[in-house]
């Protein structure tokens, strides 16, 4: 016979309580994959630097973006990287730009878009723990109308894999001004 005082648990409640702990142990582990890379964006070769996020062009000027992706995860990240023959611009790189008022940039029409875009194929880069890498070149004055002497804001979102399941990661926010 058990002592008065010995609490006894139902199978049903075990059952519970180890499924709660296994939900909570998933949603500490889907966290970590939400945080699995960090992304940060600057403007290459602008006319000046206004700010640490802040750029200005003169009209007529391309814009290029650099883009710096670090693992912030436990493990390594296999990243896909090639980029549009039409516009240099990564293929897994989407960007949304606003201009002063908020309104979406508008997107340019691609030449000739019955030939097709190529990319070049490279194999996926692994990044270790802690690893970074640059992406450089991405021409967004070839993805967006950036004509009008505006202040336009730029932000990137990248997936993390090839997984639809993964999530999709936004850099920081950066500010182009275009002038005459």
């Amino acid at each position: 016979m058990l002592p008065r005082h010995t609490i006894r648990f139902s199978p049903l409640a075990l059952s519970c309580l180890l499924t709660a702990f296994c939900m909570a142990w998933i949603l500490v582990e889907a966290d970590d994959v939400g945080q699995s890379l960090a992304i940060t964006i600057s403007a290459e070769a602008p006319e000046s630097q206004t700010g640490p996020n802040s750029y200005t062009v003169k009209t007529g000027s391309d814009v290029f973006v650099k883009v710096h992706l670090t693992n912030t995860s436990k493990r390594r990240l296999f990243l896909n990287y090639d980029k549009d023959s039409r516009t240099n611009v990564d293929f897994f790189h989407r960007y949304e730009v606003r201009d002063s008022a908020g309104n979406a940039a508008q997107k340019r029409a691609i030449n000739h878009p019955e030939i097709g875009s190529t990319g070049h194929g490279w194999p996926a880069r692994a990044l270790k723990p802690g690893e970074s890498m640059d992406i450089t070149g991405d021409d967004i004055s070839r993805l967006f109308d950036l004509s009008q002497p505006d202040e336009y804001t730029i932000q990137l979102s990248r997936s993390v894999s090839d997984d639809p399941k993964e999530n999709v990661v936004k850099s920081n926010t950066i500010t182009v001004k275009v002038t005459r």
